[in-house]
């Protein structure tokens, strides 16, 4: 009883898988069916692009190549021999030896006739990657190595790249032309934004100054009159620069030497220590000279740089007017063998 039971199950599973796929393809067929006749009233009203739109569809639901041979009919009625020509041929081969003598006789005629409506394009020229387009619609990218078929007549070929201006042209061939197209894009140039005008400005002279209403007379006249005049550097300010100057550097010189004993005490109290008296006391007694070296210059340093500030403050009240009233000083550099300074002369 069990065997039984089993084997009407796989039985039953066996058909289900038959079934199934048959009645899938019953399914296929008869919507393959509606759209192909479909297509055969559209055709019969003049509707020819959606009759063909109808026939494809039937085809891709079972890939019947008897379709194939409507849609080339259809193409041969809307003038379009490349399209038809590819229809027929594939009609012919994927009907083979299923298509009769004579159908097949009739249908070579016909793509022979079409081919002799069918002119052949060269494009060169455009840079890799330009998409073309044929008659508004997008061809290939370039390059292009095969040639394009188009049918006779009067056809637009335009191309565009990233970088490059687009370019487009028109060509008008008859049957079984072959022609070469020339289609270079140029590149693309950005132009640099333009230049702000420059604007000249003209000083006025002093004369035309006195003449503007906008600046009164006595201005003008100040103008004209009172020219400006250099006002030399006292002599008293210029001893007060020097001493202020060589005060600075004295203290400079003393700092360093008190940088200098805190090395030499610690050096000479390093050697007590090791009990190296003879070298300790060195060292202390170059301590204190350099100790009172920075002493001495602190003061000296202190006592010029004060002095500097004093003669420069005082050597603004005594500077002179600009007249010549026969006194004069200078100072000027001095470089010689063992000796560097400044040099001061003139007549009091």
């Amino acid at each position: 009883m069990q065997s039984t039971v089993k084997q009407t199950a796989l039985l039953l599973i066996v058909l289900g898988a038959t079934v199934a796929p048959q009645a899938a393809r019953a399914e296929e067929k008869e919507e393959a069916r509606k759209h192909y006749y479909r297509a055969l009233q559209l055709a019969d009203d003049g509707q020819l692009e959606g009759a063909i739109v109808e026939f494809r569809r039937s085809y891709d639901l079972t890939h019947h190549f008897a379709v194939l041979y409507n849609i080339g009919q259809v193409f041969v009625t809307l003038a379009k021999p490349v399209e038809a020509v590819d229809a027929y041929e594939r009609y012919l081969a994927d009907g083979g030896e299923k298509i009769a003598a004579a159908r097949r006789a009739d249908v070579e005629k016909e793509i022979a006739r079409q081919k002799a409506r069918i002119a052949t394009l060269e494009i060169r020229g455009l840079p890799e990657g330009a998409m073309v387009r044929l008659d508004g619609k997008d061809l290939a990218k370039a390059p292009i190595s095969a040639p394009v078929r188009v049918g006779v007549g009067t056809h637009a070929i335009a191309a565009s790249a990233e970088g490059y201006d687009s370019a487009e042209t028109e060509v008008t061939v008859a049957g079984e032309d072959w022609q070469v197209v020339e289609l270079a894009l140029a590149k693309h140039v950005v132009e640099a934004p333009p230049r702000a005008p420059v604007v000249e400005q003209k000083l006025l002279p002093v004369d035309s100054l006195a003449l503007s209403p906008e600046v009164s007379t006595p201005v003008a006249d100040a103008l004209v009159a009172s020219p400006m005049k250099h006002r030399p550097v006292s002599n008293t300010r210029i001893v007060g620069i020097v001493s202020g100057a060589v005060g600075v550097a004295v203290i400079a010189a003393g700092t360093v030497c008190g940088l200098l004993v805190k090395g030499r005490h610690d050096a000479a109290v390093t050697n007590w220590n090791q009990r190296l008296d003879s070298k300790a006391t060195s060292l202390q007694a170059q301590a204190q000279d350099l100790a009172t070296a920075a002493n001495v210059g602190f003061i000296a340093g202190g006592t010029l740089a004060a002095l500097g500030v004093v003669l420069y403050i005082v050597g603004a009240q005594n500077s002179p007017t600009g007249k010549n009233d026969g006194q004069h000083t200078h100072l000027f550099p001095t470089l010689n063998t063992g000796f560097a300074g400044l040099s001061a002369g003139g007549t009091w």
